[in-house]
């Protein structure tokens, strides 16, 4: 399959010189220097004669049955004489030929002290009339879309650094170069054309910007080696035929093979990836087969269109689809952010699941140190035979009560590790005092004092699991900082208040803070301080409710200690 297409771009290439009817229109273009003989510029070399006449010869044979329009790109002031009359159009000279036109057209030029380039176009009656007289307009909307395109294609580089996205920005810049080359007589490009011939240089560089934006977008090295190894191969040709233009003042790998046959190569290219589940790829196909096509009919002259229109027509519509390719790239890339983080917060939890095994050993141990007592103190009494009813019912409400306790520590800590995600009402109150519970055990056991300062329940909407992760992580670093430094009366505080648009909760500790010069790292993903440790809880905390309950997580020293301060938007 792969060698198909390239074998059928090849074979397309072959016809890729032959004339159409428009440029069959102009028989030859002859150049004369001080009234001398009239030479072909297919036979001139370097030129840089200011004053001379040139003779358009025309095809009568075709002007029988078509008529046309003929715009020399030479400013009124530097035509000294014409043989034909025109017509001014933005200082440039329109001739309408038909079948009683002249056989041929002699123009006398002086161009004083500027650069001798003569550029024309030919048109239809049907595009002179419906597009020649909107062209500023046309060429407007054509420059501002690319210029778009170029801009937020820039941006994204800079927010994502993702290279093909630069790739893109600067296959528009050259690519609206070009347009600008062919279109326009521009002083600028005059004054570049003495030491380069610029446009090729330009077409060049419009096929090496579309080469590496293919090979970065598409992934083609990892997905597609064997094609980008071709990709890569046409990249160096066409660098290489860059630095040839600069000697020979032309290119030489597109005089033998048509600009559109790298195109198709990417176009093919795209097939391959999409089958490879790429599916941005399709996208890119719709829009290079846009520029293809274009590309293809403008080399090979199968139908009479106007070159230089049919240019301005594909490259901003291949940028427009290319938007859209764009933001399903973004949207994939935003889902797989998502999965990432999902993964990443169950990765938080079963890193804490070790902690979790310790505090639910501490949660059950006085529990089950009562139903051993409440199991003896029945066994003596019956073999005492002093157990009465009321005597068994009062243990065994005892009995039921650390069951239950048991009961809804379990229920505390499977909660804990739910994974389901949904939205809803809760407490902030009500979620920090379970969290607590999971700790509760192990606080006593450290001897770790906890004060909570709240007024009344305040709630938010948002997501209760993570918010429960985020405050475990806290609470739980806590914790082992204190018993780390061994703190003398070590104490967690907890402060839950509103203000008008928010909810905030503080914890601080006397832990003696966090030093200076790590405390804007402890948010980072793998940052860490301790040998077993992952550093993702506190990266994950800062995700969960900064990215997800659209509120801030901040850290700061306090006196002899560290304080977290999260802000919840309020109901």
């Amino acid at each position: 399959m792969k060698i198909w297409i390239i074998f059928c771009t090849l074979v397309i290439n072959l016809y890729s010189n032959t004339s159409g009817i428009r440029e069959s229109l102009l028989s030859d273009v002859l150049i004369s220097v001080n009234n001398g003989v009239y030479t072909s510029v297919k036979e001139i070399g370097d030129f840089d004669e200011q004053v001379f006449k040139v003779k358009f010869l025309l095809n009568p044979e075709i002007l029988k049955e078509y008529k046309y329009y003929l715009r020399l790109k030479v400013k009124n002031e530097y035509i000294k004489s014409s043989t034909m009359k025109y017509i001014l159009t933005d200082e440039l000279p329109i001739y309408e030929l038909s079948s009683n036109s002249p056989k041929e057209i002699i123009v006398e030029l002086d161009y004083k002290d500027s650069l001798p380039i003569l550029q024309l176009d030919i048109f239809t009656p049907i595009e002179y009339e419906y597009i020649f007289k909107n062209e500023k307009l046309i060429y407007g909307l054509a420059y501002g879309i690319m210029f778009c395109a170029l801009l937020y294609n820039l941006a994204f580089f800079y927010f994502n650094k993702d290279r093909s996205f630069l790739y893109y920005s600067l296959l528009q810049f050259s690519s609206i170069t070009l347009l600008l080359i062919i279109s326009m007589p521009i002083e600028a490009f005059y004054f570049a054309f003495e030491y380069l011939n610029i446009f090729d240089f330009t077409v060049d560089l419009v096929i090496v910007f579309s080469l590496l934006f293919t090979m970065n977008f598409l992934n083609s090295k990892k997905i597609l080696p064997k094609i980008h190894l071709l990709l890569y191969s046409i990249l160096i040709l066409t660098c290489i035929d860059m630095v040839l233009i600069l000697f020979y003042e032309k290119t030489i790998l597109y005089d033998y093979i048509a600009t559109f046959f790298p195109l198709g190569v990417m176009v093919g290219s795209a097939f391959f990836a999409v089958r490879a589940g790429n599916k941005p790829a399709i996208f890119y196909i719709i829009g290079w087969m846009i520029l293809f096509v274009s590309v293809f009919l403008v080399d090979t002259d199968i139908f009479d269109v106007n070159d230089n229109y049919m240019m301005h027509f594909a490259f901003p519509l291949e940028a427009l689809v290319f938007a859209f390719a764009l933001g399903y790239k973004m949207k994939l890339i935003e889902v797989e952010k998502q999965k990432s983080e999902q993964l990443l917060i169950h990765q938080s939890r079963l890193a804490s699941m070790g902690e979790m095994v310790g505090n639910i050993a501490h949660q059950w141990r006085q529990p089950l140190t009562h139903l051993s007592y409440a199991h003896m103190n029945l066994k003596t009494a019956y073999d005492q035979e002093k157990l009465s009813e009321k005597y068994f019912d009062k243990k065994t409400k005892e009995i039921n009560e650390q069951i239950e306790f048991m009961s809804h520590t379990i229920d505390d800590f499977s909660n804990f590790f739910k994974t389901d995600k949904k939205m809803e009402k809760f407490g902030v109150l009500n979620t920090y005092e379970k969290t607590h519970r999971l700790l509760t055990a192990s606080f006593k056991h450290n001897s770790i004092d906890v004060e909570v300062q709240c007024e009344k329940e305040l709630f938010i909407n948002s997501y209760e699991n993570e918010f429960s992760q985020v405050l475990f992580n806290i609470l739980n670093n806590a914790k082992q900082e204190l018993i780390e430094k061994q703190i003398h009366e070590p104490i967690i505080k907890v402060h839950i208040q509103e203000t008008k648009k928010s909810v905030l909760l503080k914890i601080s500790d006397n832990a003696l803070g966090i030093d200076e010069k790590i405390i804007d790292k402890i948010f980072e993903p793998y940052f860490t301080t301790k040998d077993s440790g992952m550093g993702i809880g506190l990266y994950m905390s800062k995700v969960i409710i900064e990215e997800h309950m659209n509120g801030t997580l901040k850290v700061e020293n306090i006196p002899n200690g560290v304080l977290f301060e999260i802000s919840l938007p309020k109901i």
